[in-house]
């Protein structure tokens, strides 16, 4: 065990339905001082979906988040559902968030959410060439509009107040460094 490891000592869970299982746990310090209780969370992992159109403007979702109580401009995304493939997940997600599909995908990389009190994870795709084949397929709890957006808008409204989801802030820088890499490696420099 690492040094900086807390020890896990025993955990009763708080409350669980379907979208969150909380517990409170008591765990010792490297110092063997006792935590007692520290809350954490598990829910679903999830997909984030950095989208482009057949344009190079991305597409963008916007809905309303009660934590921050604001609607917010932010990429498709939802939950990987029991025993589903991240990508499967990604390319559901995208489809009935945005009735478009995709058949350039890149994964760009696995995020923790909130690690401090949370295990669950955040699968990042970039989806480019994206076209609309269908309408909208929300589930019951979503209302959201579809919005496309330049990559430099989209740049433009980090660190504002619309475009906050960190880990899709995450999946935009990822995806613009991938990207960008491609197109270094296509046309290296002829010095």
């Amino acid at each position: 065990m690492d040094h900086l490891s807390w020890e896990f000592l025993s955990e009763e869970r708080v409350r669980q339905d379907e979208y969150v299982d909380l517990r409170a746990g008591k765990y010792r310090l490297p110092n063997g001082r006792i935590l007692n209780p520290f809350y954490r969370y598990h829910s679903r992992s999830f997909v984030v979906i950095a989208a482009k159109g057949t344009e190079g403007d991305y597409l963008c979702v916007r809905q309303f988040r009660p934590g921050i109580a604001a609607v917010t401009t932010e990429f498709p995304a939802g939950a990987i559902e029991e025993g589903e493939d991240p990508l499967a997940a990604a390319k559901r997600e995208l489809l009935e968030e945005t009735g478009c599909v995709s058949r350039a995908w890149t994964f760009l990389g696995r995020l923790s959410p909130n690690a401090t009190i949370a295990d669950n994870t955040a699968w990042c795709y970039l989806a480019e060439g994206c076209v609309k084949v269908a309408d909208q397929q929300l589930d019951a709890s979503e209302c959201l509009d579809v919005i496309r957006l330049a990559a430099e808008r989209l740049h433009s409204m980090i660190g504002g107040r619309d475009f906050v989801q960190a880990v899709h802030v995450a999946a935009y820088y990822l995806a613009e460094e991938w990207m960008q890499k491609r197109e270094q490696e296509a046309c290296p420099d002829s010095e």
